[in-house]
């Protein structure tokens, strides 16, 4: 079954993750996607592969040399038959490689053109590059998840929260702007940014009126939770997380640990009163906690309707992505790739009734489809043959290996 944007062309000139994830996004949902990156591939293949493999599935690949006259034309001739434009690229350089929003608007009107900066494009910082490192570090998260307060250094996330962050409304912009066109013919442009997206993270930070900051829940030293009942613990066999945030919660707690004599203790008989003794109720849980296995914990406490969950290693072969529930759900999926063979990684993010996403093509060798979108576009094989022994374009065989 065609998927919701099944007959939507996107083109992705981004690298890197922040750019590419929001096109991978667009494909899971049927859009025909078109990575279109240098000869000499994407900065982040080989160096990081699984970053790479989890922002690249579901497209098709060109690859081009925008910097010689005939790879521009050749990528605004795919303009021309595409619905959205999408990359990453610093303020500037699209429209000095001559895909900028004005560019792609000449040979397509209606073009929908989406740029993923590091901060934006006005402002003193504008003409500058980053990685989401730079949106932890500015977004304040970094010092947050320290925690600085607490007496800690701060701390980088390994994974892009800032990347993703820009992604997702880059999606949502395109959709909506796809919806726009619809409505009224009209293409237009729009841009989100990594510092932008990390601000997300901090969404819950704000000043009173007198400038004061306002209060927040906490991180402890241990960087394990935010107070006794949201928090992680170690049990005999793992960790388990615990966010029991309710009366009715604590009270199934104290019962699904034999812990009832803490009901009456009035130093957690109240809400406000389990925080002020937060040290006190954390080390009786932790002692409680280790008297078991995390799976057990796990069902008695769902049995009582108390939230918690088992924290798991996703690289451990006997979880997540090993999971057939997940599969069933279509959270996993999994497909071949010509050369890590059978690939599994996250699955659909939405599922729909009548038009399923999917993911059946693997993250896309350098220039692996090159023949096939230039024929598509009408060009003989004399031609595309000649344009490779330039330099214009590249595809994959002995002269050209295959990187992933």
């Amino acid at each position: 079954m065609p998927g919701p944007l099944e007959g939507t062309r996107v083109l992705d000139f981004g690298q890197y993750l922040a750019g590419p994830f929001g096109p991978m996004l667009l494909a899971d949902l049927g859009a025909d996607v078109v990575k279109v990156e240098p000869t000499q591939g994407d900065r982040m293949r080989g160096s990081v592969v699984g970053s790479f493999m989890g922002c690249q599935r579901g497209k098709r690949d060109i690859a081009l040399d925008l910097k010689q006259p005939e790879g521009r034309r050749i990528a605004l001739e795919l303009v021309a038959t595409a619905d959205v434009v999408h990359h990453n690229m610093t303020l500037g350089t699209a429209d000095r490689l001559g895909i900028g929003y004005e560019d792609c608007k000449s040979v397509k009107s209606d073009i929908i053109y989406c740029n993923t900066y590091m901060y934006g494009p006005i402002g003193p910082l504008a003409h500058l590059g980053g990685l989401d490192p730079l949106g932890q570090a500015a977004s304040g998260i970094e010092w947050e998840q320290g925690p600085v307060a607490a007496g800690n250094s701060p701390l980088w996330y390994r994974y892009g929260h800032g990347d993703v962050a820009a992604a997702m409304p880059s999606v949502t912009a395109v959709l909506i702007a796809l919806f726009h066109r619809a409505r009224t013919g009209e293409g237009q442009s729009m841009w989100t940014s990594i510092f932008h997206g990390s601000m997300l993270y901090t969404a819950d930070s704000w000043l009173d009126p007198d400038g004061s900051p306002s209060p927040r829940p906490v991180l402890d030293a241990e960087q394990l939770g935010l107070h006794a009942l949201y928090r992680l613990y170690e049990t005999q066999d793992g960790w388990l997380q615990l966010a029991a945030m309710s009366e009715e919660h604590w009270q199934a707690l104290c019962s699904a640990l034999g812990l009832e004599s803490s009901r009456s203790d009035p130093r957690f008989a109240t809400s406000e009163g389990r925080r002020s003794h937060r040290s006190e109720l954390t080390a009786l849980l932790a002692e409680a906690f280790m008297t078991d296995l995390a799976t057990n914990w796990r069902r008695r406490l769902h049995a009582v309707g108390v939230p918690s969950e088992i924290s798991v290693d996703t690289w451990d072969g006997e979880s997540i992505l090993f999971d057939e529930e997940l599969v069933r759900l279509g959270l996993i999926t999994e497909y071949e790739h010509p050369l890590l063979g059978r690939v599994r990684q996250f699955g659909n993010l939405v599922t729909f009734s009548d038009t399923p996403g999917r993911q059946e093509r693997a993250a896309p060798m350098v220039g692996q489809h090159t023949e096939e979108i230039l024929r598509d576009l009408g060009y003989g094989s004399g031609t595309v043959a000649g344009y490779r022994e330039r330099g214009i374009v590249a595809w994959p065989d002995e002269k050209y290996a295959y990187r992933v």
